[in-house]
């Protein structure tokens, strides 16, 4: 699972035009753990579709201030430099595949 950093992340943010699914997370988060694997999947499911960044707020203090993380795992989608949906918690596969083929 490849993580970015506070200056990568606010530059796909600002620069891409198509979904961006920004997943946070922490290692010593139990539920991390098994949401890891779901993001996982729809990574490979929708590769070319959408982008999925996933964000440690353990060691990007910057992007899990901007975007107000209080609790995780939490999953933001951003369209066009907008949150179109804020989620905490863990969510099954199904989930993800009705919000990111809505907005497709």
């Amino acid at each position: 699972m490849k993580n970015l950093n506070d200056k990568i992340v606010e530059k796909l943010v600002n620069t891409l035009n198509y979904p961006i699914l920004i997943y946070f997370w922490s290692e010593w988060c139990e539920i991390c753990k098994i949401s890891k694997n779901i993001i996982n999947n729809i990574e490979i499911k929708f590769k070319n579709k959408i982008k999925i960044i996933r964000v440690n707020i353990d060691y990007n203090y910057y992007t899990t201030e901007k975007f107000s993380i209080k609790n995780i795992p939490m999953v933001i989608l951003v369209l066009n430099k907008k949150i179109i949906i804020k989620k905490q918690g863990i969510f099954n596969k199904e989930f993800f595949k009705k919000l990111i083929k809505k907005i497709l």
